[in-house]
């Protein structure tokens, strides 16, 4: 969409090394795509897309030329009411994330009063995903939505049975058990302490829980003598 286009380029930060950084840490990022806008821009830019009558359309026009288009997109989605709709959306917009950073802004909150059991059933889907960024987000669902009193133990073996390895789903799961540690930690212990987890997802769990400042200090230090085992 040209005017989105041409906002962005406005918006550009030339000043510093901001686009710079930001290549460097998205990895999987082309650097040509990169235009260097700031966040709280993209996040203003989002708010007038969404009351503007070209929102459908900008959400329609997929594949983006710029990452930052891909942000826009994932704030729209979010600011969603219907649930079908987000999830639409989300079905049409996981194939072509490619980075961490948009498939981490994608948190919509009309899935937040779906039911469990549908919840997982879409986590399930994107799960099964062969793409890396979809079945990272599958990951985040129970993470984002199911910690709560919609946690249940299965939900764990759920997540552990997402990990095939690649660096950025087995860094979700790690995160969500790291998370699920802190209300359920006599339902995640046992995965971290038995072998059922592959050895980089264990690893990478436990320096997310001794990190964290929510865990008791005598849970970190059980968790540190696990990982010198």
């Amino acid at each position: 969409m040209e005017w989105v286009d041409e906002r962005l380029h406005d918006l550009a930060d030339t000043t510093s090394d901001y686009r710079e950084f930001n290549t460097r840490i998205l990895a999987t990022v082309d650097p040509a795509t990169v235009v260097g806008v700031r966040v709280p821009a993209l996040r203003k830019l989002s708010r007038e897309l969404w009351r503007s009558p070209d929102r459908d359309a900008f959400l329609a026009e997929l594949p983006h030329a710029w990452y930052e288009e891909y942000l826009l997109h994932a704030y729209l989605v979010n600011r969603l009411p219907s649930t079908e709709d987000a999830i639409t959306r989300l079905d049409a917009l996981l194939p072509y994330v490619d980075n961490w950073s948009v498939c981490d802004a994608l948190n919509p909150k009309a899935l937040a009063s779906l039911p469990v059991e549908r919840l997982v059933s879409l986590a399930r889907g994107w799960m099964a995903s062969p793409n890396e960024y979809t079945r990272r987000f599958g990951v985040a669902i129970p993470f984002h939505y199911l910690l709560d009193s919609k946690f249940d133990p299965s939900q764990i073996s759920l997540v552990v049975a997402a990990d095939d390895g690649r660096y950025y789903v087995q860094m979700m799961a790690a995160w969500y058990l790291a998370e699920a540690m802190v209300a359920h930690e006599k339902d995640v212990m046992p995965w971290l302490e038995g072998n059922e987890l592959s050895p980089g997802l264990r690893r990478k769990a436990i320096q997310k829980a001794i990190e964290s400042y929510r865990i008791p200090d005598a849970t970190k230090d059980h968790l540190r003598a696990i990982r010198r085992r």
